[in-house]
C-alpha cells in the first residue's frame, strides 16, 4: 500500500436506505429471518433485523460506478470487500473512495454510528485520469 500522500481523494457518496429495504431482498429468494424477524435478530444479538451484506456491497459499488465510472458498469473488472459490521435498514451509508493503481480503494461507513462497515478494492478497466 502506498503512503496516504500519494492517493487522490475522491468525492464522498451518500446512500439512504428505506426501513423496508431488508424485506425487499426476500423477493430474491433470501429467506434468512435475521433480515426480517425482530425476535431472531434479538436472539442473534442485534437490536433489530439487519440489512443483507450484499446489499451494502451493492450500494458501495454503485457509488463507485456513479462517481468514478461515470455510470458505465462495464468498467468494473473485479470487486473485493471485507464486511466489518452490520447495517440496520434506515441508516445512511457514506462511501469514501481513493484512486490507487488501476482501481479504487473504498470504505463504507454508517453515518449515524460513525463506524466503518465495509472496506475493499475495485479493479477497473481503462481507468483514465480525467475524472
Amino acid at each position: 500500500m502506498k503512503l496516504l500522500l500519494n492517493w487522490f481523494t475522491l468525492p464522498v457518496f451518500l446512500s439512504y436506505f428505506l426501513l423496508v429495504m431488508a424485506l425487499v431482498y426476500r423477493l430474491s429468494g433470501d429467506y434468512n429471518p435475521l433480515h426480517s424477524d425482530p425476535m431472531i435478530a434479538k436472539v442473534a444479538g442485534f437490536s433489530q433485523p439487519i440489512l443483507h451484506g450484499l446489499c451494502t456491497l451493492g450500494f458501495a459499488v454503485r457509488a463507485i460506478i456513479k462517481c468514478i465510472c461515470k455510470g458505465d458498469q462495464d468498467k468494473i473488472k473485479s470487486i473485493s470487500g471485507r464486511f466489518l459490521l452490520h447495517v440496520y435498514p434506515g441508516e445512511t451509508l457514506v462511501t469514501e473512495m481513493w484512486l490507487e493503481g488501476s482501481g479504487v480503494i473504498y470504505r463504507t461507513l454508517v453515518k449515524e454510528r460513525k463506524r466503518t462497515v465495509l472496506s475493499g478494492y475495485v479493479e477497473l478497466r481503462g481507468l483514465t485520469s480525467s475524472l
